[in-house]
């Protein structure tokens, strides 16, 4: 088993590929990629998560409640999550408590789904799938897919592993 910071240095490699592939439009190969980093142990997960979520806010104009309602035609609010997967309702509320910077229950919704290995695979996969979705819209947007995946590096340093978990 590899130690804590092998792990995420691998997490990490295999998300800056997935979002590299999915800035040039290779989606499904960058699919393959998140399929891989939600196997990953809880630990390593919980890290990879946030600079994940860190990467979607530096690319989106989403903020706490606008992940998870739109308005209709006439205006009027219309809840997302009604129409959504559960995998997707999870990761609108990851990413309703990231944007808003509500550490505690960002941490509870990711601790929930670290811990339940039914739910696990399929939660985890589908916040890096967005991530992966971020990374092709915003490649396409751009036409510099460099300039993506140093926005997930930056997210990588600022949310990464924390100097007291190198030796770990």
């Amino acid at each position: 088993m590899l130690e804590l910071n092998e792990q995420v240095e691998q997490g990490y490699v295999l998300l800056q590929a997935a979002v590299a592939e999915g800035a040039l439009g290779d989606v499904p190969t960058a699919y393959r990629r998140t399929e891989i980093l939600a196997e990953m142990d809880s630990e390593a997960l919980v890290t990879l998560a946030r600079v994940a979520s860190d990467f979607v806010c530096r690319l989106s104009l989403a903020v706490g409640a606008d992940w998870t309602t739109s308005s209709d035609e006439s205006g009027n609010p219309v809840n997302i999550e009604d129409r959504s997967p559960v995998q997707r309702v999870f990761t609108r509320r990851l990413m309703a408590a990231w944007s808003a910077g509500d550490d505690e229950t960002f941490a509870a919704l990711l601790g929930a789904a670290c811990t339940d290995e039914r739910r696990r695979r399929s939660y985890l996969s589908d916040l890096f799938q967005l991530t992966v979705d971020e990374a092709e819209m915003h490649g396409q947007r751009a036409a510099r897919p460099f300039t993506v995946v140093r926005q997930l590096n930056n997210s990588i340093l600022k949310e990464g592993l924390k100097k007291a978990d190198w030796n770990k």
